[in-house]
């Protein structure tokens, strides 16, 4: 560690007007507590709410449902157990959840390209749910699903009528319990019924970007049914599942290039799947070659390029006062497809604002490459290390194994898919560009693997990680140099929690009083050594609970604790060593609604490396 100058970091822990504190001191019996003294460091103060509003998540599931997606499916609501598990380590359980489920399907413009792809919007970015008034996207009495001969929902998975998605959150009458608006199943199983009804039969080219946006930002007479879905206060968790790139494109033939107009265009004999990707994608920074979007693939030999060196497209002018959007542009500045990064920009801008870097996650179960430390792969799983444009003699019925394809990053002969086809994967190439906007935020996971718990069991640590801030930005001063290979810090932790003074002028009303929380400690007096208590090591989270479940009592809670965070989504891009200060409740309880943890602590000087 390089050691620099020090700085003084000001407190600044104003409780209310001047004018008015005597009175709120009385009604709230607070008082400030004792700061640490004067040291040749500084002050470093964080405050992060733990109570309320923060134990709220929207968590979109974005699910592709083309024909062979129907396996994958039933994988995710096996796993999804997993995410639900991890929540419910949450100090006082499960945190305050809505958890909807959309579809990738939102047609195919104004094309006729037959099959699965109508003319129109698809599912029209609507929430999955109960709605005997509009029976698309809907497992209600009546609907598509409800009627399906081989699965026939007739409870309406559960959800009380009307409903869109699943709500589990704190029963507001202050009794502990909870408010559901599902009966007579588990939250488990409301999810699965929905995740499985959005069924294989839907539009093979996926648009699941655009139904992300469409999904989170509901429009009048198209969705306006998601209303409600997302919070103001919540955090917004995203997960995307598809085998497929994203195939996101305007629905009028004029700015998508016809590409999914069959009548008039013609075939021009490539698979969809290479249509969308040659359009979508750039290999060493440049355009597919020998693609030509009237005619189709022009080379007599496969393309081939390492996967790496490919990337999603993005939209370019000509010049400045050219439009992204001229159909007569070269295909290397005319994006047909959906510009990610307008995604992007309306998903940050119209849900979380200001505060989208901190209060959205993205997580993805895409076609990419299996991670070197996956498990439970199939010993006959087959991956593609490059970007391939080949003829798929695999494919079914054999007239499309004649077709210029894109080539899957993965397949697994020994599954099959809904048409007959051995499972394949396609990379996603878009997809990752979405989810890697997200910074830290963002989460990629390989949907060649059929095992689901790795992603299910990181998605939802990554949420807990939100939902229970600490981060210190500073190292911590150690106090004891008799304990070396501890750090034993100086701080002071409080809980700051509103109260008010009914019967006085509302300008008076709002304080809040001020409790100490003493550092943890074992049966013998000393505090956990904080590198055993990081997620990142053996045993994950799981272990980290279970230590702190057997040392600390639940007489001596709630305290304070020092840990170690060095996960992806946890301290470590913000703070020395992942250092973290974390609040540590009995048993099954939470801090009150609208409580800060207020953590001052003595901090090393300003710079570290």
């Amino acid at each position: 560690m390089v050691r620099r100058a020090s700085r003084f970091l000001p407190l600044g822990h104003c409780w209310c007007p001047p004018a008015v504190l005597p009175l709120l001191l009385l009604a709230c019996a607070s008082r400030a507590p004792d700061w640490p003294g004067p040291h040749d460091g500084g002050q470093t103060q964080v405050s992060f709410r733990v109570g309320g509003p923060e134990r709220q998540v929207d968590i979109l599931f974005v699910i592709g449902n083309s024909p062979s997606m129907a396996p994958k499916q039933a994988v995710l609501a096996q796993n999804f157990r997993k995410m639900i598990a991890v929540l419910e380590r949450l100090p006082g359980g499960l945190p305050e959840v809505h958890i909807g489920v959309v579809s990738s399907n939102m047609g195919a413009g104004m094309g006729a390209m037959g099959g699965n792809c109508g003319v129109g919007l698809g599912d029209r970015g609507l929430l999955w749910g109960n709605d005997p008034n509009d029976l698309t996207a809907s497992v209600a009495a009546g609907s598509v699903a409800a009627t399906n001969a081989n699965n026939p929902i007739a409870d309406g998975c559960g959800l009380l009528p009307g409903a869109r998605w699943i709500e589990d959150g704190a029963s507001p009458d202050g009794t502990g319990g909870r408010q559901r608006n599902y009966s007579g199943r588990t939250i488990e199983d409301v999810f699965t019924c929905l995740a499985t009804a959005v069924g294989s039969n839907g539009c093979e080219e996926q648009h699941l970007l655009q139904a992300t946006r469409v999904a989170l930002i509901p429009q009048d007479g198209i969705n306006e049914a998601n209303s409600g879905f997302l919070r103001s206060n919540a955090y917004l968790a995203i997960v995307l599942v598809t085998d497929q790139d994203d195939c996101s494109a305007n629905n009028y033939n004029t700015l998508n290039d016809d590409m999914f107009n069959m009548v008039t265009k013609g075939d021009p004999g490539d698979t969809t799947t290479l249509r969308c990707a040659a359009r979508g994608h750039l290999c060493g920074g440049n355009p597919i070659p020998t693609y030509d979007p009237s005619i189709g693939y022009t080379g007599t030999t496969p393309f081939s390029d390492t996967f790496t060196d490919c990337s999603a497209k993005e939209k370019r002018l000509l010049n400045p006062n050219g439009s992204p959007d001229d159909p007569n542009n070269v295909d290397y500045v005319y994006l047909p497809l959906i510009d990610v990064q307008d995604v992007i920009n309306d998903i940050n801008n119209f849900t979380k604002g200001a505060q989208a870097k901190q209060r959205i996650l993205v997580s993805g179960i895409i076609g990419w490459p299996p991670d070197a430390n996956d498990t439970n792969l199939p010993a006959d799983l087959q991956t593609n290390p490059n970007y391939r444009i080949d003829k798929d003699a695999t494919s079914l019925p054999a007239s499309q194994a004649n077709l210029w394809d894109y080539m899957p990053i993965c397949t697994i002969p020994s599954q099959k898919s809904t048409d007959g086809n051995i499972y394949k994967a396609y990379g996603g190439l878009r997809l990752k560009k979405f989810i890697d906007a997200f910074g830290n935020r963002g989460q990629t996971f390989s949907i060649c693997n059929p095992d689901f718990t790795n992603a299910m069991t990181q998605i939802g640590n990554g949420m807990v990680q939100v939902l229970t801030p600490g981060c210190v930005t500073y190292p911590l001063i150690d106090t004891d140099p008799n304990t070396p290979d501890i750090v034993e810090p100086e701080c002071v932790v409080v809980d700051r929690s509103p109260c008010s003074t009914p019967g006085v002028d509302s300008w008076l009303q709002p304080s809040y009083t001020e409790t100490r929380l003493p550092e943890c400690k074992d049966a013998q007096g000393k505090i956990l050594d904080p590198a055993s208590l990081d997620p990142s090591g053996a045993g994950g989270q799981a272990a980290v609970d279970a230590l702190l479940a057997n040392s600390i009592s639940q007489d001596s809670r709630p305290c304070w604790y020092l840990s170690y965070d060095n996960t992806a989504l946890g301290c470590r891009n913000v703070s020395y060593k992942g250092q973290e200060i974390s609040a540590l409740r009995p048993s099954g309880s939470v801090a009150a609604p609208g409580t800060f943890l207020v953590v001052t602590c003595l901090t090393e000087l300003v710079g570290y490396e």
